[in-house]
C-alpha cells in the first residue's frame, strides 16, 4: 500500500467514525430519566441503610457496660459514620429531585461513601491503635459491599471500576501499614477486641447482610424498570414508523406526537417527483428487473432528500411527495427544496450514464411553498401522517405542468422568492394550472 493510499484509507476511516450515528434524542431522554430515578432511589437506599444500621448499633449497645475506652470510641465513630452515611443519602436524593448535578452526583456520592467507610477504618487503626491487619473484624468493613452495590444502581461500568479501585487501594494501605505481626501478637490483639465478635456485634453484621440484600433488590428492580421502559419506547417507535415518515419517528417527543395527532397548520415547501413515461419501463422490463429499477430510483430520492434535510412523506409507485419544514419550519426550507430538486436531477443523469437506459429516465419535479394542514389522521386501527391543502394541490399541478413546459424542474414564484434565488430562475410560459383559480407564475432554472 502506497503512502497516498494509506492516507486515503485513514481519511475514509475518520469520515466513517464522524458519521457514525449517535444515540437518538429519545434514547438520551430515557437515560437521563433513568439516571435521575436511580439517584433518587440510591439516596433513599442510603438513608434506609444508614438508619437500619444506626438503629442496630444503638439496640446492640443499649444497656451494655463498656469499660474499654477503645470500644466506646469505636461505637461513637460507627454511629457518626452511619449518621453521615444516611445524611449524604438524603442530600443526594434531594439534589436529584431538583435536577442538580445529575452527571456528577454518582461520582460524588460514591466517593463520599468510600471516604466515610475508609475513614472509620483508618480511625480504628491510627486513632485507636488497632492493627490494620485486623480491619476485617470491624463491622464497618461490611459496609463496603453495601456501598459498591449502591454504586451499581447507576449502571456505569467506569464508576464501578473507580469505586472498586478506591476500596482496593484504601484497604491495602490500612491492612499492610502495620507491618508483619507474629502469632502471639495477633492473639493478644484479638483478645483485646473480643467484643467485636459478641452476639450484639454479630447482630449488626446480620443487619448489614440484610441491608446489602435490600440494595441488590433495588439494583435488580432498577435494571428491570430500565428494560421495561426501553421495550415500551422501542415498541412505541416501531409503531410510529408504521405510519410516520422515517425521518420524523426518531425525533418526535410525546408532546410533538400529540400535536400532530391534533393537527396544525404550518408553512411548508412541497416537492412532487414523478418518473416520465414510466409505463414504457414497466412494459419492457421483467417483474424482477422492474422491482430493482423502482428500488434504485427510490434510493436516489432518499439520498437527495437526506442530503438537503427533507422529509419523504410517501412514495407513490414511481413518484414521491417530499416536504421541507416538517415537523417545524426552518430557515432556508425553500432553498433546500430547490437544491434537492437539482441534486436529484444530477443523480438521475449519472444513473442514465451508468445504466444506459433507452429511453433515458426523465423526471418531472414540481415545487411550491405555502401553508398546509399537517397531522396524523385516522383511528387506532389505521393511522396515517398526511399533509393536505391548496399548497399540496398546486405543487402536484406544477409537477404535471413540466410535461407541457418541456422542463424537468419547475417551481412557483413564491418558492423562488422565498429562497432568494430570483437571479437563478426564469419565468416559463405555460397554460393555467388545472383546478387552480388564481394565476400562478412558474419558473425554471436558468441555463
Amino acid at each position: 500500500m502506497t503512502p497516498r493510499s494509506r492516507i486515503r484509507a485513514a481519511l475514509g476511516l475518520l469520515n466513517t467514525l464522524r458519521t457514525t450515528p449517535s444515540l437518538s434524542d429519545a434514547t438520551h431522554r430515557l437515560i437521563r430519566e433513568a439516571d435521575t430515578g436511580a439517584l433518587q432511589r440510591a439516596g433513599m437506599a442510603r438513608m434506609v441503610t444508614g438508619g437500619l444500621l444506626l438503629l442496630a448499633v444503638v439496640v446492640a449497645t443499649a444497656g451494655v457496660e463498656l469499660d474499654n475506652p477503645v470500644a466506646r470510641k469505636q461505637i461513637a465513630a460507627a454511629e457518626l459514620t452511619l449518621a453521615l452515611f444516611g445524611a449524604s443519602g438524603w442530600f443526594g436524593a434531594w439534589l436529584a429531585s431538583k435536577r442538580i448535578g445529575i452527571a456528577q452526583l454518582p461520582v460524588v456520592t460514591a466517593v463520599t461513601d468510600a471516604l466515610l467507610v475508609l475513614g472509620n477504618l483508618a480511625y480504628s487503626h491510627w486513632g485507636a491503635g488497632i492493627p490494620g491487619s485486623l480491619f476485617a473484624a470491624f463491622p464497618v468493613a461490611w459496609v463496603v459491599p453495601i456501598t459498591m452495590a449502591a454504586a451499581a444502581i447507576h449502571y456505569q461500568p467506569r464508576l464501578q471500576a473507580f469505586v472498586a479501585a478506591i476500596y482496593v487501594v484504601g484497604l491495602t494501605l490500612i491492612a499492610f501499614s502495620g507491618g508483619f505481626m507474629s502469632i502471639e501478637e495477633r492473639q493478644q490483639d484479638l483478645a483485646a477486641i473480643a467484643g467485636l465478635f459478641s452476639m450484639q456485634t454479630n447482630m449488626v453484621r446480620i443487619v448489614m447482610v440484610f441491608a446489602a440484600g435490600l440494595i441488590l433488590i433495588l439494583v435488580a428492580r432498577q435494571g428491570r424498570l430500565m428494560l421495561e421502559r426501553a421495550v415500551r419506547e422501542t415498541t412505541l417507535r416501531a409503531n410510529l414508523t408504521r405510519y410516520l415518515p422515517r425521518e420524523l419517528a426518531p425525533i418526535l417527543t410525546d408532546q410533538a406526537f400529540a400535536s400532530l395527532r391534533q393537527g396544525r397548520r404550518i408553512p411548508v415547501t412541497v416537492m412532487f417527483v414523478d418518473i416520465r413515461a414510466s409505463t414504457s419501463f414497466g412494459e419492457t422490463m421483467e417483474p424482477a428487473q422492474l422491482a430493482v429499477f423502482i428500488t434504485s430510483f427510490r434510493r436516489r430520492v432518499l439520498r437527495a432528500t437526506s442530503r438537503h434535510g427533507g422529509v419523504i412523506d410517501k412514495f407513490t409507485g414511481d413518484g414521491a411527495l417530499i416536504l421541507f419544514g416538517v415537523p417545524g419550519a426552518r430557515d432556508g426550507d425553500a432553498s433546500r427544496a430547490l437544491a434537492c430538486g437539482r441534486t436529484l436531477l444530477t443523480l438521475i443523469e449519472r444513473w442514465n450514464a451508468k445504466r444506459g437506459f433507452n429511453p433515458p429516465v426523465r423526471l418531472g419535479i414540481g415545487i411550491h411553498t405555502g401553508d398546509v394542514f399537517c397531522g396524523v389522521v385516522g383511528d387506532e386501527s389505521r393511522l396515517e401522517f398526511t399533509v393536505v391543502g391548496e399548497t399540496v394541490n398546486i405543487a402536484s399541478r406544477i409537477e404535471q405542468a413540466t410535461k407541457g413546459a418541456g422542463c424537468e424542474l419547475l417551481a412557483s414564484q413564491e418558492t423562488v422568492m422565498a429562497a432568494g434565488e430570483e437571479a437563478l430562475w426564469t419565468e416559463v410560459e405555460c397554460d393555467p394550472l388545472p383546478g387552480v383559480t388564481r394565476r400562478m407564475v412558474l419558473m425554471k432554472p436558468v441555463g
